[in-house]
């Protein structure tokens, strides 16, 4: 893992963790900045999107299949983003960042 400060996208994913992100060659510069790139998110920006919310833990039906379909993959990777949500639904978007963060430094 690596540090990362920037915007958490509506997944709930910790770029810093993310393979992409801490990838050598041609790596993801974070959800901050290739924010494009997730705003085109089908699965979860635009449909927080069209629903008016910014997270997937604010949906009246999370966890949905698609989205226990998503987190299940992305467990090989030390993410939960099922837990993740519920880390940023009681702590907020600073001190998940500064959590994940911490792990890193670990």
């Amino acid at each position: 893992m690596k540090r990362y400060s920037g915007r958490i996208p509506a997944c709930g994913v910790f770029c810093g963790g993310c393979p992409t992100y801490i990838r050598e060659k041609n790596p993801c510069p974070g959800a901050d900045i290739n924010r494009k790139r997730c705003e085109k998110c089908k699965t979860f920006h635009l449909c927080c999107s069209e629903k008016g919310i910014t997270y997937c833990y604010q949906c009246s039906i999370f966890p949905c299949a698609k989205f226990k379909a998503f987190s299940k993959r992305w467990l090989k990777y030390g993410q939960d983003f099922i837990k993740n949500q519920e880390l940023l639904r009681r702590i907020g978007e600073k001190d998940f960042l500064t959590y994940y963060n911490l792990k890193v430094d670990e």
